[in-house]
Formats: structure tokens, C-alpha cells, sequence
């Protein structure tokens, strides 16, 4: 009885031993990152349109569901920054959209010329970037794995070159529209777009299937309808399209990014699915895009700019990302995080002009410094344009005001002028030090019980993230569902484009759901944290542990 027991005492040892060991070599530290960021996505989407590999990943890994932005402006061309440098805007070298270059950084303007980031270039960014004199997550997977390759991929010139500056060796997204190959015209219809970016590989620049539609012609019928029209489709920069072997979009996107993972040795894969952020600007998002609100035939190519199509479009091409790391056996060592930029505001408050093309107009308010003409003035912000101290004004869900004169007491009348327009539900001015907001006057009758809660917790925090010498110099927060440019749209603090889907997961790792308050500046420290990595600068982000031990 004795002997048995010792064997059965024996056995059992050798079992947990085993598992340990197990489990640890399955959750070993990880030598890649690939993050994919479904561009406006909201949490809510991954259940409603049935993305089976998101859910999968939340399911299995880390899912932090109450993740938020955390900052402002809510923006592509800021968030993607955030991500991989862990700092506030405040600290990034722009905040938003548009900024003062109170620096000098990008030309001769004495440090007062107004620049609109989105238009800027990778060179501006990189000189942005050296000036801030920070470290991006590329940087230390660099030093790491010395000789690897960091890439960015996306359909858009702002984020690709905005993420890649000071942070990667490959930035690949799509040119503006080319006729020069009549072959190629002929097969795609009209005008065409082809890969570019930076140190774009021969193996994508010189393979034609990456050519895709562009023509005026083929805009799903967005350009004629409200209120697609004020943000139209043109050609399939967003949408797959329906060209055998020429898909654009999401599609585009990943086989890009599948080409380099099959020809280089990389540590590092950032890239932005685009589509679900088109078609929730064009039409409001997944809270009306349906066939209650506009109707469609779901079996038509027409679909294509609906958010069930694009939601689960997106989700598919993260299917194939995963099925190559699979293939390539490097599933089992890479980490991959699935999250959004931003998430999303319905207008049913519409402050904006619905007309064909006015979305893109109706943005901005004056013209600025790098030679971009924009209408002035556009009629929602006549109040601000007619007190004639406008510099710039930045209007999506928030309202951003560049002042002539931004002495003390222009800000407060320009906070007292902002106060009164449509939708307001709090100003702020900027302090004279720069460095924080100041908050000048709140309206709790616009605000219902939810977003008063919302904003009590988080106003103030999300104005100060992006308060520098550079930034707005008066600000208004908009009500619930209240936007001024789009019907869907983002940009301000809004409770749902400021709540985004958060899922980090590492092979073998135990599944976790957290209640913390996640936010893009936590995503480089918490990559860092799991793969291994130290930094030599501090981060304005928390880098969380994740259960893969």
C-alpha cells in the first residue's frame, strides 16, 4: 500500500511538473507584435456583426472591456501615434488635426503658422518626431532584434507615414489615383491606385495586382446619397471592389502585409483597416447603418459600403492573418492586439451642411499655414469667424479654436462666443502656461444623467492630454449623438468614440477580463512589459501584466 502510494504520489509530481513546464513553453515570451487597429470600430460590433476572430481573441486573451481612448482628439493621425510612443498627444510634437508650430519645426513661420497634421508628410512627421526626442515601440524591437524588420500598412498617407516616422523601416499604403499603364485601365476601369510610401519592397511595389480602382465612376452610389454623399466612396480605397486579383481596402491592406511577413524577418507588423472608419462616416455608423434606416440590396456589390459587410470584411482579413502566422509557424511567438483608434459619434444633432463633398470642407474653418485653401467661412462656425480673431477651427464631435490673438482675455471671449452655439455642453480655455485646460462653463441641461457622469469623470482629463503651446486655445465639448461635420464622425470625448475594443493575446497565455480602465497610451508599456522590453525613457502610459506565465 506504501509502494503504491509513493507511486501514485510519484506520478502525480510528474504530471504537474509536465504541465508547468507545458504551459510555460506554450506562453513563452513573445519575439513579434502584430497590431491591428479596426480604424472607429466600436466594442459593441465584434457581438453584432458576429467577428468571430475578434471575439475569438477576447474570448482566449486579455480582454480589457472598458478600454478607452484616453485621449485627445480622438484622430487617426493621433491615436496611431499614441500607440506606439506611449505619450499623450501633449507630448507627441501635435495633438490633432491641426496645431500651432510654436516650435518652428516644420518652417520659416516664426512659430505661429497653423499646420493641418493631416496633410503633412513622412518627412514632416520624422522631424516632429526627432524633435520630441522620443522613442517609438520600433525602436526598442530594433535594439532587440537587431536586423529585423519593422513595417506599417494602411490605406491611408497620415497614418501609415505618421506611425512609420521614427518607429519603422517599411510603411506601405496607397498613392493618389495614376493613368499611365492603359493595360492596367483597361482592366480596371478608369484610374487606378498603386502601393507607395516608404522603402516600399520591390515584391509589392512591382506587383501589379496591387493596382486598384480609382475612378470616379464607381462610387457605389455614395456620391448621390444623403448622407453618404458628404464623404463619398471613390473607387475601392476602402472597399474590397469586385476586381478579381485587384481587391482594394481591407483586402489590399493584408495582402500587403501578408508579403512581408513571407519575405522578411520582422518583429514588428502595425496596420490599419480603414474600411469600418469610411462607411460609419458616410452613414453614422453600426447604431443606424442597417435596413431599417437605409436600404440596400444586401446581395448587390452595393453592400460593400454597409457596415455589416465592412465590420465582417474586417474581421475575415484578421482570419487570414492569423492563418499566415500559422503557415509560417511563427503563430506560437508573436502577440497580437486588436483594437481601434477611436470609436464613433451618430449625428442625429447634426450642426453640419449635408451637401455632396461638404464633409471634407466643412472641417476646418479658415485657410493655414501649409498653403491648403480651405472654405471660410463655413456656416456652422459663423459665430466664432464673425468675432474676426479666428486663426484656424477645427469642428467634428468637439469644437477647436486656433485664436490671432490668444491673449487671456480673446480666449475667455471666445469661450463665452462658443458657449452659446449648438450642442456646447462645456468650454474650456487653455492656461496661459500651455500646459492644461481650463474649464470656463458647463451646460448639465444638455446633458443627459449617463453623459454628465461621463463627463464629470472624464472632460477634464481627455482636454488636458492634449494641452501644449501647439494646441487649441479654447475648446468645446458637444452633447451625446451632437457632431458638426459628418453624420458618424469622432474627434471629442464623447462616451462611444472614446470606448474602443481592447484585446491583447499571447499563445498559451490564460484568459483574462479586466475591468481596468485601458487606454491607447498603455499599449506600447504593456507590449513592452510582455515581450521582454525596457525602456530608457518614461511613457506617460501603465504597462499592465498580462497572465502568460
Amino acid at each position: 500500500m506504501r509502494r503504491r502510494l509513493w507511486l501514485v504520489l510519484t506520478m502525480m509530481a510528474c504530471l504537474i511538473v509536465l504541465f508547468v513546464v507545458t504551459s510555460s513553453a506554450l506562453a513563452a515570451t513573445p519575439k513579434r507584435v502584430l497590431i491591428v487597429v479596426m480604424d472607429q470600430m466600436r466594442p459593441e460590433y465584434a457581438k453584432q456583426y458576429n467577428m468571430t476572430n475578434v471575439l475569438w481573441l477576447e474570448n482566449h486573451g486579455a480582454n480589457f472591456h472598458k478600454a478607452y481612448v484616453g485621449d485627445m482628439a480622438s484622430e487617426t493621425v493621433v491615436s496611431h501615434n499614441v500607440m506606439v510612443s506611449g505619450l499623450f498627444p501633449k507630448h507627441m510634437g501635435w495633438s490633432d488635426e491641426a496645431f500651432r508650430d510654436t516650435g518652428n519645426v516644420l518652417g520659416d513661420t516664426g512659430g505661429k503658422g497653423i499646420y493641418v497634421t493631416g496633410d503633412l508628410g513622412y518627412s514632416d512627421f520624422q522631424a516632429l518626431v526627432a524633435a520630441g526626442n522620443y522613442p517609438k515601440l520600433g525602436t526598442y524591437l530594433h535594439a532587440k532584434y537587431p536586423g529585423s524588420i519593422v513595417a506599417c500598412v494602411g490605406e491611408k498617407s497620415y497614418q501609415v507615414e505618421s506611425m512609420t516616422a521614427g518607429n519603422a523601416d517599411i510603411g506601405v499604403r496607397m498613392s493618389s489615383a495614376k493613368t499611365t499603364d492603359p493595360a492596367l485601365v483597361s482592366i480596371l476601369g478608369g484610374a487606378y491606385r498603386i502601393p507607395t510610401g516608404v522603402n516600399v519592397p520591390s515584391y509589392i511595389a512591382d506587383d501589379t495586382r496591387f493596382a486598384i480602382n480609382s475612378d470616379a465612376n464607381n462610387d457605389y452610389g455614395t456620391s448621390t446619397t444623403s448622407p453618404a454623399w458628404m464623404d463619398d466612396e471613390i473607387g475601392d480605397r476602402m472597399v474590397p471592389g469586385i476586381i478579381t486579383g485587384h481587391l482594394g481596402g481591407d483586402d489590399w491592406v493584408t495582402d500587403a502585409t501578408i508579403k512581408i511577413m513571407q519575405n522578411e524577418n520582422w518583429s514588428g507588423l502595425f496596420l490599419n483597416f480603414g474600411g469600418i472608419d469610411k462607411v460609419g462616416h458616410m452613414w453614422g455608423g453600426g447604431e443606424v447603418d442597417n435596413l431599417k434606416t437605409y436600404q440596400w440590396d444586401p446581395n448587390s456589390i452595393y453592400n460593400q459600403v454597409h457596415m455589416p459587410f465592412i465590420a465582417k470584411n474586417a474581421d475575415t482579413q484578421l482570419g487570414r492573418l492569423i492563418g499566415t502566422l500559422k503557415a509560417l509557424h511563427e503563430f506560437n511567438d508573436t502577440m497580437i492586439v486588436v483594437l481601434a483608434d477611436h470609436g464613433n459619434v451618430y449625428a442625429k444633432h447634426f450642426e453640419g451642411v449635408n451637401a455632396q463633398d461638404s464633409g471634407s470642407q466643412s472641417y476646418y474653418g479658415t485657410s493655414v499655414n501649409d498653403g491648403t485653401d480651405y472654405l471660410v467661412p463655413w456656416p456652422n462656425i459663423k459665430p466664432e469667424i464673425d468675432t474676426g480673431n479666428v486663426a484656424f477651427s477645427y469642428v467634428t464631435t468637439a469644437l477647436e479654436t486656433w485664436l490671432t490673438d490668444y491673449s487671456h482675455a480673446k480666449r475667455v471671449q471666445m469661450a463665452q462666443v462658443m458657449r452659446k452655439m449648438p450642442g456646447v455642453i462645456a468650454t474650456y480655455i487653455k492656461s496661459d502656461a500651455g500646459t492644461s485646460y481650463v474649464l470656463q462653463s458647463s451646460n448639465k441641461a444638455r446633458m443627459t444623467k449617463s453623459a454628465l457622469a461621463w463627463w464629470k469623470q472624464h472632460g477634464q482629463e481627455l482636454v488636458n492630454t492634449m494641452a501644449w503651446s501647439g494646441s487649441a486655445d479654447v475648446v468645446g465639448l458637444l452633447a451625446d449623438h451632437t457632431g458638426y461635420s459628418e453624420i458618424g464622425d469622432h474627434g471629442g470625448a464623447q462616451k462611444t468614440e472614446q470606448r474602443i475594443p481592447m484585446a491583447m493575446y499571447v499563445p498559451g497565455m490564460k484568459h483574462l477580463v479586466s475591468n481596468a480602465p485601458f487606454r491607447l497610451v498603455d499599449v506600447m508599456p504593456t507590449i513592452m512589459r510582455t515581450m521582454g522590453l525596457t525602456p530608457t525613457k518614461a511613457m506617460d502610459g501603465k504597462a499592465y501584466k498580462l497572465p502568460i506565465h
